[in-house]
């Protein structure tokens, strides 16, 4: 199996949890999603597929900077715990002039939308110190610019990975 660009990488990789080694009824194994598999000639079987995937995960968290590297999985993984992880990681490092308590939600949200109760998402919410709503939107604004920046750079960095590894379609072919 071949990645055919850097977002497909990512999913597979920040969701090999969901990838078992169960055998299939037959329509699951006829199903064709939209994105049809790169077909190599020597099909890889499901634990096949399933090494290759750790084994680009490995290259991938190896190879990316670090702030990249949380930053994709805080945003992409479904594994909870990593998010969390990574989500911790951010929080100081996020370059915002917001104080703490606003860039942890911030990170938060960021990484994990729509998932706890609506009132965490209100931004008003992530300030103590009574700071006006147009200075709230900036810091968010901020901070959520330098997080999508982080997210573009490491689509960048996967993708020039994976081709130096010859993980990539234009590589296979």
């Amino acid at each position: 199996m071949i990645y055919r660009d850097a977002g497909h990488c990512i999913a597979r990789v920040m969701s090999i949890e969901t990838n078992d080694g169960t055998a299939k009824a037959g329509w699951q194994m006829r199903y064709q999603s939209g994105w049809p598999e790169v077909r190599t000639g020597s099909e890889l079987t499901a634990e096949e597929r399933l090494t290759q995937d750790c084994i680009a995960r490995a290259i991938l968290h190896r190879y990316l900077d670090q702030a990249l590297w949380h930053a994709v999985v805080a945003k992409y993984s479904i594994n909870d715990l990593e998010v969390a992880e990574s989500v911790r990681w951010l929080i100081p490092r996020v370059v915002s002039p917001a104080p703490h308590l606003f860039k942890m939600k911030c990170v938060t949200c960021w990484a994990v939308p729509r998932r706890l109760p609506s009132a965490f998402y209100e931004v008003q919410s992530w300030d103590s110190d009574g700071t006006p709503d147009g200075t709230l939107r900036r810091w968010k604004s901020l901070t959520q610019r330098w997080l999508n920046e982080q997210i573009d750079a490491a689509h960048k960095q996967v993708d020039a990975v994976m081709r130096q590894h010859g993980l990539m379609v234009a590589e296979a072919a």
